[in-house]
């Protein structure tokens, strides 16, 4: 478990970004920034690898939709990240430790520099989702 952080005046925070290969680059500056002061060096680097890789994803494999929508939310323990797009969703966990198709390993890291993550189907919507803890477990 990762250490408590008081967060009395953060809450919930949402962006929507365009889908376009910008939108990689926009999350990553954005996430960090709501999560300033938050994190250890060490989990800001996962941070901006995961919240990368799942905005990849989207861009990857989901439809062309208007608007990829980011939440973050502190949580005592650990940070709380919603990703969600149009896209026809994804392979279950235990997919995640092998490589995609196309060789990828990416929700294989997702799955190791996270507390937990998963997703969700929403009508037509899918959101994934992952919480990190403040300061990485070891």
């Amino acid at each position: 478990m990762g250490a408590s952080v008081q967060t009395p005046e953060r809450g919930r925070q949402t962006r929507s970004l365009a889908f376009a290969p910008e939108a990689v680059s926009e999350a990553r500056r954005w996430v960090l920034a709501v999560a300033d002061g938050l994190l250890t060096p060490a989990a800001a680097s996962d941070l901006r690898l995961v919240i990368s890789e799942i905005v990849t994803n989207c861009l990857r494999h989901g439809t062309d939709s208007e608007v990829i929508d980011v939440a973050v939310t502190p949580k005592d323990e650990f940070l709380c990240v919603q990703v969600t797009d149009d896209g026809p969703g994804l392979a279950s966990a235990p997919r995640a430790m092998a490589p995609d198709e196309h060789g990828g390993y990416g929700l294989f890291l997702v799955e190791q520099l996270t507390r937990r993550w998963g997703f969700t189907r929403e009508g037509r919507r899918t959101r994934v989702w992952f919480e990190l803890d403040y300061r990485p477990a070891g």
